[in-house]
């Protein structure tokens, strides 16, 4: 039987439990009511719970580690022991995948087909940041296509949904002191179509405008349900580059004078923020918005693909840069940065910025996300600080998974199954002095308009990087054929994942 992620341990023994309808659940919390949800969604099957007889039995055991669980399925029943409501959790995920498949779908299913192997696994993650990024700036998508993408990564034990919500092409977070990022800046009058190609501003789109934004409620309701699963949700508020949609609802923010609308085109924008004390004051207040709708998680701020070019040409900016001693624009860029760091830190929070933070010496503390290429992830470590493995070579699945013409447009590409199984060569070269945290996958969405595109480029190579992220190796998963039965249990959850191509019988 294919489990995925791998289990540590597992030792098979004979026989099979089947789950008596209704089920006696004991203990468990949020892990016993997602089982329950899941057995009464795709079978039917009642739950009694605190019920007598054999069941699901939910035990602390404070000598396993964090996240790490003991599942025990034998003639009287399931039990699963953690140290804390995530173990259990991903103890739940396991049972799930020793059960038929059906039982990740929407059912109809027998409660009768619901039976167990006997197993005892003993299980941990290797590394304790497995995450999964979505854009949802450059296409928009409603919160219920997030809560979705959450059922599937609480099924490979991935426990961070980074949020990418602010960018040149919109707007989604809400802050309730600025109303022009929800009326203006989350809007687009329309899209570029086709490929970005050419350097600067591209003024042609298809007309169709295109945006939204999350209410405060739409987010607490996101983050609630990622609590239930064991998942963190951490917000990136993208500063001060990436701004061209602030700019356009607040133009005495911008470091120019022209910019009418959020962008309707891609590749880095020129429009950045001011370098004064107003825009400075927005990002607190955008940043104070982010820390109470997300409450204890750590603070994304960015920093990337910043060109700075138009502070030279700004009074405003160039007043402050004389101020500061600046000369170039990466030091006044690092100097930012540190403004913000100091505003996240002193709320209590950690602070993660893209790997761009080094070029002007990071703060202290900073958690870097290594995106630039391999070395980036080690150059981290080195440099003393925490690290986040997110490189672009193994795992920007906006990238295409294969070439063809019959493949739908993406960025660039491809970057295959076979490629992303090599992000564990890249965690294993790390060497520090600073923690490899782990790492994640990212869907930049510039050309996936659709949820369904989304998961089409996310499934079934994020596979790969939760099975590297937890088990520590790739065990297989370097083929789509390598995945075996767990491709089964996508389809029937009714994930869109990407199918290899086949030969074309003309």
């Amino acid at each position: 039987m294919r489990l995925l992620p791998t289990p540590t341990q597992v030792d098979w023994n004979d026989g099979e439990f089947p789950l008596p309808n209704p089920l006696p659940v004991r203990g468990g919390g949020p892990a016993a009511q997602v089982l329950s949800e899941r057995l009464n969604i795709a079978a039917g099957l009642g739950i009694d719970a605190d019920g007598e007889g054999p069941g699901v039995e939910f035990i602390r055991d404070e000598t396993l580690g964090a996240e790490a669980y003991r599942l025990t399925v034998d003639g009287e029943g399931v039990r699963i022991a953690s140290s804390d409501d995530r173990g259990a959790g991903w103890a739940v995920q396991t049972l799930l995948q020793l059960l038929p498949v059906q039982v990740h779908g929407p059912g109809p299913m027998q409660p009768g087909d619901l039976r167990v192997p006997h197993v005892e696994i003993l299980d941990a993650p290797t590394y304790g940041w497995r995450g999964s990024h979505i854009d949802v700036v450059r296409h928009f998508f409603p919160v219920e296509a997030l809560l979705r993408h959450l059922d599937v990564m609480a099924m490979h034990k991935l426990n961070v949904l980074h949020l990418h919500l602010t960018d040149d092409q919109g707007w989604r977070l809400p802050v309730a002191k600025y109303p022009r990022l929800a009326e203006v800046a989350a809007w687009r009058p329309g899209t570029l179509a086709g490929h970005h190609t050419l350097p600067g501003d591209i003024l042609e789109h298809d007309g169709r405008p295109h945006g939204g934004s999350y209410t405060e409620d739409d987010l607490r309701r996101l983050v609630a349900a990622a609590d239930r699963l064991g998942i963190m949700v951490v917000p990136e508020i993208d500063m001060p580059g990436h701004m061209e949609a602030v700019v356009a609802a607040y133009p005495e923010f911008g470091a120019c004078d022209h910019v009418q609308h959020p962008r309707t085109s891609f590749a880095i924008s020129e429009h950045v923020l001011r370098l004064d004390e107003a825009s400075l004051q927005f990002c607190r207040d955008a940043l104070d918005a982010a820390m109470d709708l997300f409450p204890g998680s750590p603070i994304h701020i960015g920093g990337d693909e910043c060109p700075g070019s138009e502070w030279f040409a700004d009074p405003a900016s160039v007043e402050t840069m004389a101020r500061i001693g600046a000369t170039d624009a990466a030091s006044a860029q690092a100097w930012f940065e540190r403004e913000m760091c100091e505003h996240v830190t002193s709320a209590g929070r950690t602070v993660i910025a893209w790997d761009e933070v080094l070029d002007g010496g990071a703060p202290d503390g900073t958690v870097v996300m290594a995106w630039r290429n391999r070395e980036a992830v080690a150059r981290a470590s080195a440099a003393g600080h925490d690290v986040i493995a997110a490189p672009v070579e193994f795992t920007y699945f906006d990238y295409s998974q294969y070439e063809g013409p019959e493949q739908p447009l993406a960025i660039n590409g491809p970057t295959g199954q076979a490629r992303v199984a090599e992000l564990t060569q890249v965690l294993r070269e790390v060497e520090g002095p600073g923690t490899l945290l782990g790492g994640q996958f990212q869907l930049w969405t510039e050309y996936i308009p659709t949820w369904a595109r989304a998961e089409y480029n996310l499934w079934p190579r994020g596979a790969s990087v939760a099975q590297q992220l937890w088990a520590g190796d790739p065990a297989g998963t370097g083929s789509v054929a390598g995945l075996g039965r767990h491709l089964d249990r996508l389809t029937a959850a009714e994930v869109n994942w990407c199918r290899p191509p086949r030969e074309d019988p003309r």
